[in-house]
């Protein structure tokens, strides 16, 4: 590491921006996490799994034969994409105008570190972040990362969005759910005449591709500026979306 980076992160508070899959349970995506304790593991590796690996074995190498009687535990974890904070690729929007599916193993990782900025509009009133409620810093560089807090009860505006693409910002996060706010105040703008009003902020993705990091936590913590967002995606074949553990590092 070169030694001004080494610096850097000695001095540094880092600062977990990240909500765990487990919490984030909700509707049909719900999230499951089954298992399995050391001594039945024991158990089931010489029932299921050694016949498969060491089939010569069997019979011959028993649970007892475990230290201690246990072998190791082990988690399965069955969640959407979607669960904890994530991040939300191109191709998860719906069909590209170009017709070219962004997956999230194509997105490249230099996008997600680098300067932070924060607006912070938990206590704004109105459900949706709009252009007037957000104006970069002076000198803000394109391939910044944006992070908008809400409360979690805030949409946020396609026009908001566009702004920040047009400054050249392709990673924008949030500690909502949704970029687009909670689902039945969304729909039912839409059924009051709004027909612009189903997902506005994802559906803008399609032909202006941008990346989306929700459910993030911990907003609260961070200055308007002057910290740096690392928040890189988990690898997920033929995936559009992925888990994310994102921190902030503050220069003290």
């Amino acid at each position: 590491m070169p030694d001004n980076l080494a610096r850097i992160f000695a001095s540094a508070e880092l600062i977990d921006l990240s909500s765990d899959i487990g919490n984030h349970a909700e509707g049909p995506f719900t999230t499951r996490i089954d298992a399995l304790e050391p001594e039945p593991g024991a158990e089931f590796f010489c029932a299921n799994v050694l016949p498969k690996i060491a089939a010569h074995a069997v019979g011959r190498l028993n649970a007892a034969d475990f230290p201690d009687g246990a072998f190791l535990r082990h988690e399965m974890v069955h969640a959407s994409v979607h669960a904890g904070s994530h991040i939300d690729a191109p191709g998860h929007y719906g069909p590209a105008v170009d017709g070219v599916r962004r997956d999230i193993n194509d997105a490249p990782l230099r996008s997600f570190y680098g300067p932070g900025v924060l607006f912070d509009l938990a206590e704004l009133d109105g459900a949706i972040v709009t252009r007037a409620d957000i104006e970069l810093p002076d000198g803000t560089a394109p391939g910044s990362i944006v992070l908008i807090r809400t409360g979690g009860d805030k949409a946020i505006g396609a026009d908001a969005i566009d702004y920040l693409l047009d400054a050249g910002i392709t990673v924008i996060g949030t500690d909502g759910a949704s970029f687009d706010g909670p689902f039945e105040p969304m729909i039912e703008r839409f059924l009051a005449g709004d027909r612009a009003a189903l997902w506005p902020a994802h559906v803008l993705g399609r032909h202006r591709p941008y990346y989306q990091i929700e459910r993030l936590a911990n907003l609260d913590k961070l200055p308007a500026a002057g910290f740096f967002v690392i928040a890189l995606p988990v690898l997920i074949a033929g995936a559009t979306a992925a888990w994310t553990r994102a921190i902030a590092v503050l220069q003290s």
